[in-house]
């Protein structure tokens, strides 16, 4: 291992320390205003000038390095999911403290691995060759998403290069996964409204049951997948969400709601996608005597890592810890990620650390309420920020 491994395992406490704040304190999307003013404080005190655009909680600060040519964006993001969570053994001492809101996404590793890298490269112990931009993006988790504000901020002018890096816990703890092209899929959301006419829950015959052709739309959504889509591309249409009805065992409702999520790795059946389920809702409701009104919400875009970026990662993690730090076949994810929206404009890479130990108990996924990390491999999270900066 290499002598930035060391230093960032050095520094384990801090990050442990950091990351621990801000799990207890976990805020919202948009809302991100004690980590905001935590974030900052540290790195104004680092000498850093923090750049923090009106009506916004996300900030940048730059670092210069002597004869750099080149800046690196390094982002991490800020926001919590809205989600109660579970005490576990590995976390009872510092479990969220704000009832509705969680760190159960690892998004205080995140903030937590890069103000350290931050704090290592502003107090000289390590010289970047290329000058820095510490990103810190609020509002991940909730569409549009706070990247384009910060976009539209002015977070990218001069930045020539934008790296990030997500916590994974089901991958191998300290090993990373560096995939070249597209990464973490288009994520959209769909609210569908199925009307009909209500009615005695005896006398189907004189109602039209949004209920029966609610069942219908799930089903045919689904044909989207297996029918519409090649066998050899990734495509999900998931309904997680149905409300209809008063409760009452006798009466059949006049409308149904389903609420549900559209994914894809292929830009290309992204922009297909609002046509074809909206067309498909409102046939497979027709069909059963009721009407399907359909709101598509666009979300992020395919994630596309750019080549020559993440060969950069890539060598990154083997400067640090040899091959064996690399998972062997790395392989994409249908989750979103509004990082997707600097890949667009900027060469970039984003990469997953592997922080799940069955030894320690720490097994469950992202956004499960029992989620947690291995806290003694984020140090692995810093070290590839530093290498970054010197490569």
């Amino acid at each position: 291992m290499s002598e930035l491994v060391s230093l960032a395992d050095r520094e384990t406490p801090e990050i442990v320390r950091l990351r621990r704040d801000f799990h207890q304190w976990p805020e919202l999307s948009f809302r991100e205003q004690r980590t905001a003013g935590v974030i900052a404080e540290y790195l104004r005190e680092l000498g850093l000038d923090v750049v923090s655009p009106d009506s916004m909680h996300g900030m940048w600060a730059d670092l210069q390095a002597e004869g750099a040519t080149k800046t690196l964006a390094l982002r991490a993001d800020m926001d919590a999911l809205a989600m109660d969570e579970a005490s576990s053994a590995t976390k009872s001492d510092f479990v969220s403290k704000n009832p509705g809101a969680a760190h159960c996404c690892g998004h205080d590793s995140h903030m937590a691995m890069l103000m350290t890298a931050a704090r290592l490269m502003a107090t000289g112990e390590v010289k970047p060759r290329h000058n820095i931009r510490f990103l810190f993006q609020h509002a991940e988790e909730k569409a549009p998403g706070g990247a384009i504000e910060l976009i539209e901020a002015g977070c990218l002018e001069g930045v020539d290069e934008v790296y990030g890096i997500h916590v994974i816990p089901p991958i191998e703890t300290g090993k990373f996964v560096v995939c070249k092209g597209p990464f973490m899929a288009a994520a959209d959301e769909i609210h569908i409204r199925v009307t009909g006419k209500g009615g005695h829950a005896a006398m189907p015959h004189l109602v039209r049951d949004p209920i029966v052709a609610a069942a219908h739309v799930i089903t045919a959504l689904q044909g989207l997948v297996s029918r519409r889509t090649s066998p050899l591309d990734s495509m999900v249409v998931t309904i997680s969400t149905i409300r209809g009805g008063s409760g009452t065992t006798n009466v059949i409702p006049n409308d149904v709601e389903l609420l549900g999520t559209v994914r894809t790795l292929n830009p290309a059946l992204h922009e297909k996608a609002p046509g074809w389920v909206s067309d498909t809702a409102k046939a497979a409701a027709a069909a059963c005597g009721c009407e399907a009104e359909v709101e598509y919400g666009l979300g992020y875009p395919v994630l596309v890592n750019d080549d020559g970026a993440t060969a950069t990662a890539r060598e990154c993690v083997r400067e640090l810890l040899g091959e064996s730090g690399l998972v062997e076949t790395p392989m994409p994810m249908m989750g979103g990620e509004d990082f997707a929206r600097y890949a667009e404009l900027r060469p970039s890479c984003y990469v997953f650390l592997g922080v799940g130990s069955d030894s320690k108990g720490i097994t469950s996924a992202n956004h499960a309420t029992d989620f947690d990390v291995d806290e003694a491999v984020l140090h692995r999270g810093t070290a590839w920020f530093l290498q970054l900066a010197v490569h």
